[in-house]
């Protein structure tokens, strides 16, 4: 009847309400690529592996150029979840990157939210200086931003829409967020065996994971064609409880280009796929 709900959209939306603070979070990280995206669900804890520094950056040889754009479509099982654009800039003494999300599908229907997150990049060592976000969702908004004082080894994290302001340590001395970490996934040489430590500040506190290229494998997704392709998977180890794991397919060339991901958690899976790309690095630059 009008106005009342059938029983497969309240079994919907029943499904999709305790998702979605949880969701929007994976996306930005990962999301992709980034991680909590990642780190905020981790898989059950085990003991602590050595860490694996990770290579040294070529800032004058990054594999994305000043400019560069990725679209993404998130889906959650069979239905489309969100839309995802990422966007490189180079500010001459920085690089800056920005994301900007928005529900689809379904979910679009039941809890539409969007947000637009930043990150600022500073160059030899690699590392984050500042971390942002715009989120807007049906109840709540959220206004913050993170600043790191690595002279201090401190984190200060600026809750704007409460008013409040809290501080936390940071124990590395350099470190990534949501978003420099999945750029930082693509820069370097990866080769199968390869491991990487990630230092990851979140919410109040620095995580950490292990990403390790699995292998090259040759394949095609969505409307990009077959081609070698790298396998990384993303294990957090440490400063989180859930479970879960990432597992991204990214260009096995200069480009390093991310095509797939997907972000396992106790609701299921995410399927992160590439849909656009512009103003790539030309290959053989």
């Amino acid at each position: 009847m009008p106005g009342q709900n059938s029983s497969s959209e309240t079994s919907a939306r029943k499904i999709l309400f305790p998702v979605h603070a949880r969701m929007i979070r994976v996306l930005a990280l990962a999301v992709l690529w980034s991680m909590t995206c990642t780190l905020g669900i981790s898989s059950t804890p085990t003991a602590e592996p050595a860490p694996h520094p990770s290579p040294p950056i070529d800032f004058k040889h990054l594999p994305w150029s000043n400019g560069e754009t990725l679209s993404y479509l998130v889906s959650w099982t069979a239905f489309e979840a969100a839309e995802g654009t990422f966007v490189a800039k180079d500010k001459g003494d920085h690089w800056e990157f920005n994301l900007t999300l928005a529900s689809r599908g379904l979910v679009d229907s039941f809890y539409p939210f969007t947000g637009n997150f930043w990150s600022i990049l500073l160059p030899s060592p690699w590392r984050s200086t500042e971390y942002g976000e715009y989120r807007f969702e049906p109840r709540c908004v959220i206004k913050e931003r993170t600043q790191i004082d690595y002279s201090q080894h401190q984190g200060t994290r600026e809750i704007w829409n409460e008013g409040k302001t809290k501080t936390f340590p940071i124990a590395e001395d350099a470190v990534d967020d949501l978003g420099t970490m999945l750029y930082h996934l693509r820069a370097g040489p990866w080769k199968p065996g390869d491991k990487r430590t990630i230092y990851v500040y979140e919410s109040n506190s620095e995580k950490q994971a292990e990403a390790e290229c699995q292998g090259r494998e040759t394949r095609s997704f969505g409307t990009w064609p077959s081609q070698p392709l790298l396998r990384i998977l993303v294990l957090p180890t440490k400063g989180t409880h859930h479970r879960g794991h990432l597992r991204l397919w990214m260009t096995d060339d200069a480009r390093h280009l991310p095509l797939h991901a997907e972000l396992e958690f106790r609701y299921g899976t995410f399927d992160i796929d590439l849909i656009k790309a512009d103003k790539l690095l030309p290959l053989g630059h």
